[in-house]
């Protein structure tokens, strides 16, 4: 908040003296879901649980939980039929893993948050695949492999998850200078949600000798 504060400035606009809490009274101005959880009220409370929708509300016991009070607050929850369309990275003989990533629990997109505070969770980045795929590709716990999509491939070590189905691999997205798993990532996205398909990359697991 301070850059954008200073880069007002620069622009003409003097904001004042930077204050959390006058910024967090603007969010609740502007959001209806936050605009009851007051600094006076989170102190008093020890905490709300959002939504809160005015300083009389005692804060939803979950996000949705507005959808089945009577009367009903707020519009009803839209629904909308789809036709199913499979992903626009299809698995083939070549390709014939499905990668999906995400995050792991002690960390956070990127590290900003998180990777300047030790945890007992942190391990380096891996692939992950099960036993079975191990076996199918001759690969052991640790072994660095390379991994390839359409669009590149990277090297990582194997780490045997027996939650994952055969067929199914899992890369995370923190640690992109050990393993730059968007390097292999499509850029398609839903045309209703905008979502990005980066849980549906079709992969190949080879061998990779260290030079």
């Amino acid at each position: 908040m301070e850059i954008i504060f200073q880069l007002a400035r620069r622009f003409g606009h003097d904001w004042g003296k930077l204050n959390a809490e006058s910024i967090w009274n603007e969010v609740r101005q502007l959001s209806p879901m936050h605009a009851g959880m007051s600094y006076k009220r989170l102190e008093e409370l020890s905490g709300i649980q959002w939504p809160c929708y005015d300083e009389t509300h005692p804060g939803e016991m979950y996000l949705h939980s507005r959808l089945w009070q009577e009367p009903l607050i707020g519009p009803r929850a839209p629904f909308h039929a789809a036709e199913f369309e499979p992903p626009v990275d299809e698995l083939n003989e070549q390709y014939p893993i499905r990668l999906t990533t995400g995050r792991l629990l002690d960390s956070y997109n990127t590290g900003a948050q998180s990777e300047h505070f030790p945890s007992p969770l942190r391990r380096v980045a891996t692939i992950d695949i099960s036993p079975e795929d191990g076996e199918r590709y001759n690969v052991g716990e640790g072994e660095k492999v390379r991994v390839s999509s359409r669009r590149g491939s990277v090297v990582a070590p194997v780490r045997f998850d027996p939650g994952l189905r055969p067929g199914l691999a899992f890369l995370s997205v923190h640690f992109h200078e050990q393993v730059a798993t968007n390097d292999l990532t499509i850029d398609a996205v839903d045309p209703k949600s905008g979502t990005s398909e980066f849980k549906a990359t079709a992969i190949r697991i080879e061998k990779y000798a260290e030079n």
